[in-house]
């Protein structure tokens, strides 16, 4: 009997060892003594236990949910009471808890999702067809009248749910606000004073009777009610700053600063006070002052808290438009702290910032490591994106900033960058896609509005471009919106409505307004107008760069090649660092005719954007023109080979190779693919005809180049590229004709010597 016993007991003891008698039910009651115990990290990792043990075990992942709310992981609480939901149709507790979290993720999406929506309705209709007084039921039934306009109702249900909970002080403040949404301001004053009364800690009500009195012109009750909430909770330093912000919106500097100096004067309870009052003035735009706290609180901080102060005085420096003492002060701290990810990230958005390319390649530097010790944050790679822009490299900062979005479709700045970069690169599909996106999340935003104005206009979509910028916010007082209106008049020649447009928007002083109005003049050919209008922005703006390069355009325009160049020159002097202006110089000295200098330019646009697709691009067309065709075509595969995929790195390889020599099957993939990626563009159809014409396809050819022609009649090349592919016919009356027109629609000087030449052997 005792060997027997001795037996039982050594299984007891292995069976126990590897963990084989421990059932799912343990598991939960070993959780919930964790939980009780306040352990709800290591509650939630036995109640995972209990759902290995059974997929199916409903109440494991009810209690999983109660873990991860208190564990502050709402996410994931709500997938496991939602599958509590699915397990245990008839469990009311569960039915609480999920409507109430389906609750508040609802009321925190702007969007206000429908499937929520369902979900709270179901579980507030079970909740009640159970218990008609169920507080939980009664909760959610009001805040889904409120969230429909139907305050009314709301008002009705919020007050039965008090009757069951009367000391809820969230359902008595949604009450108060209702009633003051609906004219009962009075009523709504009162409850509000006896939830105070009755609950001093509850912060939010303090907020809603603040803005309730402010609105109505009670600046005396405001500051009385914020001293109440001040004196309730002496230990809530950020009460004292609230009751600061109001003595600075009602200007009462000292009343101010007596508050503030109530947080210095008692370290004991607020020993971040002077970080406090440095956001505090930094809020204020009193970047002196901010500077200054912050200062003072790293000069007595433990080492170990006074890097926080020394970055705030980086920031509120940087504001102030001290870049050097705030570039400093960051580099000290990466110097003493060198694993500090958030000091390595400003010091690298400060490198961005100063326009230097050397400095720019040293932020991406550290942005790109950054990137690997945090491979999910998506605003390492939006910096990596605006480090490409700068550089003018728009096809890898596109690249870059779609990475952003992979790692949170959510972050919008990624998508107004995107947006702005096809805008651009003249892709206005692109950027209508992304301020859809955007205009999902914020129905309101006027910037992802505009955009998509803007782009409907370059699609030509006139009519729905106007429909969309009157949908701006205040949009009669939106310069910007008002500015692409007159480019929509612009665009249709409506010159008259332009100008009335441009010259109301340009009283503001604003240089977009100002451009516009020159670009009208000029495009009447009056000239004379367009450049006094232009200096006499320049004088007033202390030559803004925007007027500086418009006034270059129209010197040019207006046949005025040396003031043109003159002007540019100062842009460049301006901006020494800017490819772009590099390619408006190189642009002129072309129409000026010397090649060299246009060349000389271009390459220095290149060098200063060395991946820049435009360029790049630029620079080979004017090799190509100044018939360096080795040197030309070396550009061109450098530019396909760092924009493998881009339709005019694409095209312009594949005519290139026509022209000078290549493998013409090689130039037709790459036509074809240009061609595939935009269908609707004339000059890669343009292109395609004549590696045919080239290859001997001539009846291809004559097909190419005749659709262009019933499309765009009035464009010269693309009749005289059909003449030429007639005459390889034979069809000498046909080809005689095309030519003759393609030589009356004033066609460029190199096409007019060529057109000439093939008229005279047909003669």
């Amino acid at each position: 009997m005792k060997k027997l016993a001795s037996i039982l007991f050594v299984v007891g003891c292995l069976a126990s060892f590897f963990g084989c008698t421990t059932s799912k039910q343990g598991y939960v009651s070993k959780g919930n003594k964790l939980f009780d115990a306040g352990k709800y990290a290591d509650a939630t990792i036995i109640y995972g236990k209990a759902i290995q043990k059974d997929r199916s075990y409903g109440e494991a992942y009810y209690r999983l949910g109660l873990a991860e709310i208190k564990d502050q992981k709402p996410r994931e609480a709500f997938d496991a009471l939602y599958r509590a939901f699915e397990l245990l149709p008839a469990d009311f507790n569960v039915k609480e808890q999920l409507g109430s979290l389906a609750l508040e993720y609802y009321l925190l999406d702007p969007q206000r999702p429908q499937s929520y929506y369902k979900l709270i309705k179901q579980t507030s209709d079970e909740l009640l067809k159970k218990n008609p007084k169920s507080f939980e039921g009664l909760r959610e039934e009001a805040y889904l009248a409120m969230t429909d306009g139907k305050r009314d109702e709301s008002t009705v249900l919020f007050r039965k749910a008090l009757e069951v909970e009367p000391s809820d002080p969230t359902v008595t403040t949604a009450l108060i606000q209702n009633l003051i949404v609906t004219g009962h301001g009075m009523e709504a004053e009162k409850l509000a004073l006896n939830l105070i009364a009755r609950q001093k800690s509850y912060g939010e009500v303090y907020n809603v009777l603040y803005g309730w009195y402010l609105k109505n012109n009670r600046p005396a009750d405001a500051e009385n009610i914020l001293k109440a909430k001040v004196g309730n909770n002496p230990k809530q330093g950020g009460y004292l700053l609230e009751l600061a912000a109001l003595y600075a919106r009602l200007q009462k500097p000292a009343e101010m600063q007596a508050v503030l100096q109530r947080l210095l004067d008692d370290p004991k309870d607020f020993p971040q006070a002077r970080l406090w009052v440095g956001d505090f003035y930094v809020s204020l735009r009193n970047y002196p002052e901010a500077v200054r706290y912050f200062e003072e609180g790293a000069r007595t901080a433990k080492d170990s808290d006074k890097v926080r102060y020394q970055k705030g005085a980086s920031a509120a420096l940087l504001a102030e438009g001290k870049a050097a003492q705030a570039s400093s002060t960051i580099d000290q701290i990466v110097k003493e702290h060198p694993q500090d990810q958030e000091a390595q990230r400003a010091q690298a958005n400060m490198l961005l910032r100063s326009g230097d390319p050397a400095k720019i390649e040293a932020a991406e530097r550290q942005f790109e490591q950054l990137s690997k010790e945090k491979p999910s944050d998506a605003s390492i790679w939006f910096k990596l994106g605006q480090g490409e822009e700068l550089r003018g490299n728009l096809d890898a900062a596109r690249a870059r900033y779609l990475e952003a979005l992979n790692k949170n479709s959510n972050y919008l700045p990624a998508r107004y960058a995107l947006a702005e970069i096809d805008l651009t690169v003249k892709r206005p599909d692109e950027t209508l896609q992304q301020a859809s996106e955007i205009l999902k999340v914020r129905p309101d935003d006027s910037r992802a509005r505009l955009l998509r104005a803007q782009a409907l206009a370059r699609t030509g979509n006139a009519a729905s471009a106007r429909s969309e910028l009157t949908r701006i916010k205040d949009f009669q007082h939106n310069p910007q919106a008002q500015v692409e209106l007159g480019l929509l008049a612009l665009s249709e020649k409506k010159y008259q409505e332009a100008e009335q447009i441009f010259k109301k928007v340009s009283e503001t002083g604003d240089q977009q307004a100002i451009a516009g109005l020159a670009t009208t003049y000029a495009s009447q050919k009056q000239f004379d107008k367009a450049l006094a209008v232009l200096n006499a922005g320049l004088r007033k703006s202390n030559n803004s760069a925007l007027l500086l390069s418009q006034l270059g355009n129209t010197e040019a325009v207006a046949g005025n090649y040396d003031a043109a160049v003159a002007a540019l020159q100062k842009l460049i002097a301006l901006q020494p660092n800017s490819a772009p202006d590099r390619l408006q110089l190189a642009d002129i000295f072309t129409l000026q005719g010397d090649n060299n200098r246009a060349l000389a330019a271009n390459r220095e646009a290149v060098k200063l954007a060395p991946a820049g697709l435009i360029a790049g691009l630029e620079f080979a067309r004017a090799l190509s023109r100044a018939d360096r065709i080795d040197e030309a075509r070396t550009q061109y595969q450098a530019v396909l080979k760092a924009h493998p995929d881009d339709e005019m790195a694409l095209n312009d390889m594949a005519f290139f190779m026509c022209e000078h020599g290549g493998n013409l099957d090689q130039a037709l993939g790459f036509a074809q693919r240009a061609l595939q990626r935009v269908p609707e563009q004339p000059s890669f159809s343009d292109t395609v005809g004549c590696i045919y014409l080239k290859k001997g396809l001539n009846d291809s050819a004559v097909q190419v180049f005749g659709n262009l022609v019933r499309k765009y009649p009035k464009y010269p090349a693309f009749r005289y590229h059909l003449g030429m592919a007639l005459l390889e016919k034979g069809d000498k009356t046909k080809a005689k004709k095309e030519l003759e027109t393609a030589l009356a629609g004033h066609p460029s000087r190199r096409d007019e010597v060529r057109i000439k030449e093939l008229l005279g052997k047909i003669s």
